[in-house]
């Protein structure tokens, strides 16, 4: 298994602009070859917002990263408030 995270650090005026816009991302993925789960969450204690993926192997998730990346023309640089944090992560 192969597990991407991406941890947004929304700014707090635009964390709903920021939720809608995962959620289209989510969306425009639909279900590639390998793809276990993927969905977005909200972290209780801040602004970050979470993109959690589940896949088979690191090969099925670079294969889909056209479609993670396709709407990423509708992202707002003022929807964050520094650079998102992203782990790939692979079993220990």
């Amino acid at each position: 298994m192969f597990v991407a995270i991406a941890i947004h650090h929304a700014a707090p005026e635009h964390v709903e602009e920021f939720l809608a816009f995962m959620g289209r991302v989510v969306q425009a993925v639909g279900r590639p070859p390998g793809l276990i789960d993927f969905d977005g969450y909200r972290d209780q204690q801040s602004n970050r917002l979470i993109g959690l993926s589940r896949w088979e192997s690191e090969q099925a998730f670079r294969d889909a990263l056209p479609l993670i990346g396709s709407l990423a023309h509708e992202r707002r640089e003022e929807w964050s408030e520094r650079p998102d944090d992203v782990l790939l992560l692979s079993p220990a």
